[in-house]
């Protein structure tokens, strides 16, 4: 059982959050570029000393929030891989799910993807190596054709970007209604159409970048229980 937090652990932990918030209100509004530590500091009623003692720069303002819930990744991440029981389809599914819930549940997480699309730049959205949400999907997709769940001559990467898509689109459904847009089952639901569709063969389609499963679902394409195609 882990132990309880210490009061001192314990504001720690609000003040780090309260620094990231309020900078994210400020490059919200001003511009990342137009605000200076001092004016974090104030804002969040700290001393520059404070923001330093937690964070290195600006920059890993933004970079420590996903840092933060990759650290959720990996866990997860860890308890697939220990997982010899469970298929590698309802281990991506799972996933699916599990990594809407965290970031519906993290209003800093979903303000530094805003920053993310403000600031390409800084990469916060790419897919790298430093990334766990990318490597598992990567890895879990990857089992995925090893057991027969998905057809081998998919190309991993087009659909680890279908399922960023998905994400990302429900994240933004989500903001839009909250109150009745549930963003993990229908995220889930959605995933579970991807991967029947993805076990068919693609045969009678020409393999080129439109038609890839987003592109086809664009269309209106959908893949009917025999496994044929219609619109």
């Amino acid at each position: 059982m882990e132990k309880p937090l210490t009061a001192r652990k314990r504001q720690a932990l609000e003040m780090r959050s309260r620094i990231q918030n309020v900078a994210l209100d400020l490059f919200d509004r001003d511009g990342f570029e137009n605000v200076a530590v001092e004016q974090i500091a104030q804002a969040a009623g700290c001393s520059v000393g404070n923001i330093y003692h937690y964070f290195k720069s600006k920059d890993e303002l933004i970079i420590q929030v996903t840092s933060n819930v990759d650290a959720q990744y990996q866990l997860l991440e860890q308890s697939y891989l220990a997982d010899n029981a469970s298929s590698a389809r309802s281990k991506l599914l799972d996933f699916v799910g599990k990594s809407l819930d965290i970031s519906s549940k993290d209003p800093a997480l979903y303000r530094s993807f805003i920053h993310g699309l403000k600031y390409p730049e800084q990469a916060i959205l790419q897919d790298n190596e430093s990334r766990v949400y990318f490597r598992v999907l990567r890895e879990l997709i990857a089992a995925c054709q090893q057991e027969g769940s998905i057809a081998p001559h998919h190309d991993p990467s087009e659909l680890v970007a279908d399922l960023v898509v998905m994400h990302r689109g429900m994240l933004f459904e989500w903001r839009i209604d909250e109150q009745s847009f549930d963003p993990v089952t229908r995220g889930c639901r959605m995933a579970q159409a991807l991967l029947d569709g993805w076990k068919q063969p693609e045969e009678g389609f020409p393999r080129n970048k439109q038609n890839t499963p987003a592109h086809r679902c664009a269309r209106g394409y959908f893949y009917a229980a025999d496994g044929s195609i219609t619109s």
